[in-house]
């Protein structure tokens, strides 16, 4: 991955090849390309790797809450 690289939502073989290098469901690409306007790989790669992060720090915190509940 380059600076400047762009994924093409009309081409089903750019998207696949996105979706395999950040591990997400065309669908889950398509709504980061939504979701921050752009179509740009730095961009849309870093809200996928951020919200990735996010939902694995929230379900580790859920379940210490419940741990902690007990």
């Amino acid at each position: 991955m380059s600076v400047g690289e762009w994924i093409n939502l009309h081409n089903r073989l750019n998207r696949a090849h996105w979706c395999g290098c950040f591990s997400c469901s065309d669908r889950e690409l398509i709504e980061a390309v939504r979701a921050t306007g752009s179509t740009e790989v730095g961009v849309v790669g870093l809200y996928l790797a951020t919200r990735y992060a996010l939902e694995g720090f929230e379900a580790s915190d859920a379940g210490m809450n419940g741990a902690a509940a007990c």
